[in-house]
């Protein structure tokens, strides 16, 4: 199967590490070809941000679509342009966000999602409520680190560690999500942790279970409900190709 991995920003240093943990979960039979944005912003940390990133996710979407791949999966936690895709194409798209809480919900009875920075908690919280499970959100923390620099791996680490274990002592959760696709590689060395400190919980790499799932999707034959995600209207779309003041 082939399966189109959506960076959905312009910083194309992601694109390389987005291929290798995308395929680090995929079966070895699964094709996966990452693409970064052409237009938008070098890191989603905002709902601002998301907008702007969405016409060019929605291109890369199509394009996918008319070039036959088999699924799409767009890697980011703010789910950026999901409902969209999932209404101007038939093959699956799945984001890490749905896809981990839904997870979570089934795994614990609360849980808690460990975020980047602090204007990204409503984001969050909104998701769980869409996924119709945010009674089961226990909190959203944030490890105050933005994206472009969560390569610096120690100070990530220190800083999971330090909040998820306020998620578990705290506010009851019993299970980590983590928080943005960019916390590579971590997963394990965070479920470690827990564990040494008494924490039997399960810490959800977004990566990894929306891989899973897409991969379970297209071998099941299934995709979003046309029902649901109705294709748009046709009609005539004037986009803005410079907002105001920028």
């Amino acid at each position: 199967m082939r399966v189109k991995t959506i960076v959905p920003v312009t910083t194309e240093r992601f694109i390389e590490p987005t291929k290798q943990e995308a395929e680090r979960y995929a079966s070895k039979r699964t094709e996966i070809d990452v693409e970064a944005l052409n237009y938008g912003t070098a890191s989603i940390e905002s709902a601002y941000d998301e907008l702007l990133c969405a016409p060019d996710i929605l291109r890369i979407v199509q394009e996918a679509e008319s070039n036959e791949f088999d699924g799409i999966f767009i890697d980011c936690m703010g789910d950026p342009a999901l409902d969209a895709s999932r209404e101007l194409v038939k093959i699956p798209v799945v984001g890490p966000a749905r896809t981990s809480i839904l997870f979570a919900a089934d795994l614990a009875e609360k849980f808690s999602i460990v975020t980047i920075l602090e204007n990204v908690l409503r984001v969050e919280r909104n998701l769980a409520k869409l996924a119709g499970v945010s009674d089961k959100l226990a909190s959203v923390r944030s490890v105050d680190i933005p994206v472009l620099e969560l390569e610096e791996r120690k100070k990530l680490m220190n800083a999971l560690v330090e909040e998820s274990v306020k998620a578990l002592e705290e506010d009851n959760a019993q299970a980590i999500i983590l928080g943005c696709t960019g916390m590579m590689e971590v997963a394990k060395d965070l479920q470690d942790s827990l564990t040494e400190r008494g924490f039997e919980v399960p810490v959800i790499n977004p990566v990894a279970v929306a891989i899973k799932h897409l991969e379970s999707l297209i071998s099941l034959n299934l995709s979003q409900s046309k029902r649901a995600y109705m294709h748009p209207p046709e009609k005539e779309r004037n986009l803005f190709e410079k907002l105001p003041g920028e």
